[in-house]
């Protein structure tokens, strides 16, 4: 049995990847699991999950200033063999963990340098430069982490000079998230659940059904930005 605590300023406790698919996961198989969160909720234990409570974060430039260090002072309490990081801006809070002992990966949910270039509230000049500096940055730390988890091949395989042993664990759902549906007399329909918004290309999904030869239709489900 390992204690494993998973760290998050960022993102909702009930998060599919890191609560449903994980932590849940390692739970079921025995481990002592514990979630980190930044979320004003309370401290809490869900599906043999403890959850710890940083504090919820005031807008985000308190969340990447603040809530980070609380959830680190959190993290310190905790007696865990592995802690893995889930957002970018823990990473500084990795590697002071690191320097203490701990054994630290980094799950990479995003290829934040590619995201920051598609940013619209930044200028392009300032996107390429915020993007070069974190690329950078990002390389430094998780060479100095215990490995790498990565949410899809094209980003692992941005990890494997730094760290040969990087994995990619996809962000499928789970068999029993579709219940007993009946395929069989089922409508043709490729179904798009997550953010409707230009940076995910919905832009091209739709263009992308002009495309499309036979009778499959494509629906949307997520918020619209």
């Amino acid at each position: 049995m390992l204690r494993i605590a998973h760290l998050s300023s960022a993102h909702p406790r009930d998060d599919s990847r890191i609560f449903g698919k994980q932590c849940r996961t390692l739970a079921a198989h025995g481990h002592q699991v514990t979630l980190v969160v930044a979320d004003g909720l309370g401290d809490a234990r869900r599906d043999g999950v403890t959850i710890v409570d940083a504090g919820a974060a005031r807008g985000r430039l308190d969340r990447m200033l603040h809530a980070t260090c609380r959830v680190y002072r959190r993290a310190l309490t905790l007696d865990a063999d592995i802690i893995q990081l889930h957002d970018p801006e823990l990473l500084p809070a990795g590697l002071l963990l690191r320097r203490r002992g701990r054994k630290v990966v980094f799950d990479a949910h995003e290829d934040v340098p590619l995201q920051l270039l598609g940013k619209p509230y930044l200028t392009p000049p300032l996107r390429r430069l915020l993007s070069a500096a974190y690329a950078r940055f990002e390389r430094r730390a998780c060479a100095r982490l215990d490995g790498v988890i990565a949410a899809t091949p094209a980003i692992r395989d941005k990890f494997l000079p730094i760290q040969p042993g990087a994995i990619a664990i996809r962000n499928y759902p789970r068999p029993e998230e579709f219940g007993a549906a009946a395929w069989d007399g089922q409508p043709l329909q490729v179904c798009y659940v997550g953010g409707l918004s230009a940076l995910r290309g919905i832009a091209e999904l739709v263009r992308a059904c002009t495309l499309l030869r036979t009778p499959v239709r494509v629906g949307l489900a997520g918020r619209f930005s």
